[in-house]
């Protein structure tokens, strides 16, 4: 069975899938930062399947929309990161350590114990990979389609864990991907450089040098089509459609827009931005989280 998947965030990591779900009341978890020591972060917004996570400047991580197995409670802890899945979620504390919360049911929420702390995380759809400081990718849970098989001699600068695939870039921007290639989203293209790239559900998107997109993968709803004229300075691919940053930092879409996912708001500025399963994300110049799209599950409608 082919399973949804989406991605994070937009510069350098992203997210997470989706596929199947079981019903559970609407909800979400919120943390004052009161109530933890302030350090300074970078904020982020990653949009899952049914819920959404962000991470405020003070290291608190919140979430919203569907509670299901718990995927919108985090722990109490400080973050630096955070990635939201398909029915889990996992974040990276101080420490430089994995902590995920949610579903388990193929140890997707089950991070491996290492002394080398990690940098960088990636939720997918029943998996997760993360980047270890020495570049080395370490992936958990499903594995039917390779997805959680990095290679293993390739040192990378970011990773995206999509559907049943997953993609990293090395550190001369070269793209390297690995899992399902049914529609071609593991192919990325050769001898292309990126900045950024972000997983979806089958397709895939990547920022070249110069700030273009390029795209590769499943395209029935033009998802995989970016605008060539425009220049990005982040991305992020989602179910069916991909969303990006301009550098005077108004978003654009493209792809699939029956739910208005792909209808961001115009003249309004943003600093991060996560297309999810038929919604969007983003961070506002104030600090703020917006969204808009499929909204059934309060997972378009973050906490103000």
């Amino acid at each position: 069975m082919r399973s949804l998947s989406y991605s994070l965030i937009a510069i350098a990591l992203s997210i997470g899938a989706v596929a199947a779900w079981g019903c559970s009341e609407p909800s979400g978890t919120d943390v004052t930062d009161g109530e933890l020591p302030a350090p300074v972060v970078e904020p982020a917004v990653s949009t899952g399947g049914f819920h959404g996570c962000a991470l405020r400047e003070s290291g608190v991580a919140f979430c919203w929309g569907l509670n299901g197995q718990n995927r919108a409670t985090p722990p109490l802890s400080r973050y630096t990161a955070v990635s939201a899945g398909l029915l889990h979620t996992c974040g990276l504390n101080d420490e430089g350590s994995a902590v995920c919360w949610g579903l388990d049911n193929h140890d997707q929420a089950a991070p491996p114990r290492t002394i080398v702390p990690f940098t960088g995380i990636s939720a997918g759809d029943f998996h997760t990979c993360a980047l270890r400081e020495d570049g080395v990718t370490i992936c958990w849970g499903r594995n039917d389609d390779g997805q959680a098989s990095p290679p293993s001699a390739e040192r990378f600068t970011a990773i995206s864990a999509g559907g049943f695939h997953t993609c990293a870039l090395r550190e001369d921007g070269a793209a390297i991907c690995w899992g399902q290639n049914d529609d071609g989203q593991a192919s990325p293209p050769s001898p292309e450089r990126f900045t950024a790239i972000s997983a979806g559900w089958f397709h895939t998107c990547a920022l070249r040098q110069d700030g273009a997109a390029v795209c590769w993968g499943q395209n029935d709803g033009g998802q995989a089509s970016p605008p060539s004229a425009e220049r990005f300075t982040a991305i992020s691919a989602g179910s069916n459609h991909t969303c990006a940053l301009r550098q005077d930092g108004t978003a654009a879409c493209w792809g699939g827009n029956e739910s208005g996912q792909s209808s961001p708001p115009t003249d309004e500025r943003f600093t991060a931005i996560s297309a999810g399963h038929f919604y969007t994300c983003v961070r506002d110049e104030e600090g703020g989280f917006a969204c808009w799209g499929f909204n059934d599950s309060g997972q378009a409608s973050p906490p103000r």
